[in-house]
């Protein structure tokens, strides 16, 4: 039971921390606006703007985190329950940063895709 909750854990920061990183990444460009695309040179000032962000570090450290961490817990537990439950909480995560980091906002659909998500996560982890 203990490794099976651990496991479980490691899905769930896996998910936390690639969650968090593509929040970071849309919040900069949210921050910086369209890419230029009009020039090459406004391209490359897009991009050293983009990565003078030292959130973009934490960004990429969790970029780089979540799959080790999704690697460690696929070694026990059931691929089949697994990956559900990574891009599940992935899903939840992600709306959770955009309706209170970014101001997106919740309808009747999103509404029901989370209980929906959370109704199969409830299931999958079923033994």
């Amino acid at each position: 039971m203990k490794n099976l909750i651990l496991n479980y854990g490691l899905i769930i920061v896996s998910a936390l921390a690639d969650s968090y990183a593509a929040f970071i990444v849309k919040m900069q460009f949210n921050k910086l606006g369209k890419m230029d695309f009009s020039s090459f040179g406004g391209f490359l000032n897009y991009l050293g703007n983009f990565f003078k962000s030292p959130l973009l570090i934490t960004a990429v450290i969790a970029f780089v985190l979540a799959p080790g961490l999704w690697f460690i817990a696929l070694n026990k537990i059931q691929l089949s329950i697994g990956y559900p439950m990574l891009v599940g909480f992935h899903l939840l995560f992600i709306l959770v940063f955009g309706l209170f980091f970014l101001g997106e906002g919740m309808t009747i659909n999103k509404a029901i895709g989370c209980i929906l998500i959370l109704v199969s996560l409830y299931f999958f982890t079923r033994e």
